[in-house]
């Protein structure tokens, strides 16, 4: 984990700081939307590789500006 710069265009990003992030948005959808949905990916993002967080950002539409080291 930490940062990965193999891929020039996702730049260099802090994955620490991304699977937090989806683990917070995962656990804010299973208590107020999907339920054992947001638990199921709150639990993915846990064990996610870096190629699946990105993934997993798409799919929820987070901008990765904000997970960029210059």
């Amino acid at each position: 984990m930490g940062l990965y710069s193999g891929n020039k265009k996702e730049g260099n990003i802090d994955f620490d700081r991304l699977r937090e992030d989806l683990i917070d948005e995962y656990g804010a959808q299973m208590v107020t939307i999907t339920g054992a949905m947001g638990y199921s990916d709150m639990r993915d993002a846990q064990s996610a590789s870096e190629d699946e967080l990105l993934k997993m950002a798409q799919r929820e539409g987070i901008s990765l500006d904000k997970y960029r080291r210059l």
